[in-house]
């Protein structure tokens, strides 16, 4: 017995369907996995870092108590390096400004 057009039709629909749900299913757990390691692998990073983030400032508080110097380098100048400026913003403000008055003076002319 030869079956007819429209049974052939259904069951190929109904493999087709079973393999979509399938791959479907299967990208999901893929998915779902890698989401999951990627939360977990992130927050035991954030953690050390922020245990290196303490133990580094633990690290300077005593050094700078202790009068400790590494090849002469102390507290007090590792604070200056911070707060200094290797970018003089204040002198490329006034340059900025003069461009800015210079401009509008060729503007009106």
């Amino acid at each position: 017995m030869e079956k007819s057009l429209e049974e052939s039709a259904r069951e190929r629909r109904y493999y087709v369907e079973q393999a979509r749900a399938a791959f479907q299913s299967q990208e999901q757990e893929h998915i779902s996995e890698s989401v999951q390691e990627e939360i977990a692998g992130g927050n035991s990073s954030l953690g050390i870092r922020f245990v290196i983030a303490i133990l580094l400032f633990a690290c300077f508080v005593y050094c700078d108590q202790e009068k400790v110097t590494f090849q002469g380098i102390g507290a007090k100048e590792v604070i200056q390096q911070m707060e200094w400026k290797p970018f003089p913003t204040e002198k490329l403000e006034e340059i900025l400004t003069d461009i800015n008055i210079s401009s509008t003076k060729d503007d009106n002319e």
